[in-house]
């Protein structure tokens, strides 16, 4: 896959970008913990007819480490996204989000709707209650301060194979995935971002005219399967497609993620 990277600038911030493929412009934002590399081995099925630009949400990955909570603010993270399509030039695209990544695009969506084409959301977190998994977000930041990176990854992975029977394929993307932050940064975003309650009132959203796809599965307290719904409620023209479990983002390079993304779009561009 080659890819043009691209240094973005938004916040005082540097937010590293890159972008491969070729057709009209889809711009994903990827989750907590995670990075670009992930989201785009998800999205690298559409690469034949949509041009994917990914980029590492501030703190993560290799875009500036942050470690003062204040900059982690789901409001000045969607400017992220603005920033990027700036940078890129683009007036509008079609936006994907991942659990905090939806988030911060579902609040660009609503602040710049004129700039988005079609809107899609993986696994919701944060809506307009508390998430449920404040104190096992708390607790895997804690890890990470007392016992450092490399020691949480190993007891996660053992975690993930013994209490779960996670495949290794998920556990050697998820460790990948994590390790490829600054150790503060990561713990700063954790003990922030999981307090985080972007609405009000979740019937906000339901001003966002674009076709949304939503992407969402059960048994995943952290992204609840409950928000989704209501959230599709709310949205006047949605679409809901479950996958079976969390595995399947990371499942043969989140193919079955991707194969719904591009079904759905595919539908678009037939109609009349």
């Amino acid at each position: 896959m080659n890819a043009d990277i691209l240094t973005v600038n938004s916040d005082g911030l540097e937010l590293i970008a890159e972008s491969f493929g070729d057709g009209p412009p889809l711009v994903a934002a990827h989750g907590l913990s995670g990075n670009r590399h992930l989201t785009g081995r998800q999205l690298e099925c559409l690469a034949d007819r949509y041009r994917i630009i990914v980029y590492d949400q501030r703190g993560h990955g290799d875009s500036t480490p942050v470690i003062n909570p204040s900059l982690y603010n789901p409001d000045r993270m969607a400017e992220d996204m603005r920033a990027v399509m700036d940078a890129y030039g683009l007036d509008k695209a079609i936006v994907q989000g991942e659990s905090m990544g939806a988030a911060t695009t579902l609040l660009f969506a609503l602040k710049y709707p004129h700039r988005v084409s079609a809107l899609l959301l993986t696994g919701p977190a944060f809506g307009d209650t508390p998430n449920p998994e404040i104190p096992s977000l708390h607790n895997m930041a804690h890890e990470i301060n007392e016992y450092g990176l490399q020691e949480y990854l190993r007891l996660s992975a053992q975690r993930m194979r013994e209490n779960w029977g996670a495949p290794e394929e998920v556990i050697e993307t998820v460790r990948e995935m994590q390790s490829s932050h600054q150790e503060r940064s990561l713990v700063t975003a954790l003990d922030t971002v999981k307090d985080w309650v972007i609405f009000d009132d979740l019937a906000e959203i339901s001003q966002l005219t674009v076709p949304v796809c939503m992407i969402a599965w059960p048994n995943d307290p952290l992204h609840p399967i409950e928000l989704a719904q209501r959230m599709h409620e709310y949205l006047p023209h949605a679409t809901l497609e479950t996958m079976p479990s969390v595995a399947h983002v990371f499942l043969n390079r989140g193919a079955m993620l991707g194969a719904i993304y591009s079904r759905f779009l595919g539908a678009l561009t037939s109609m009349p």
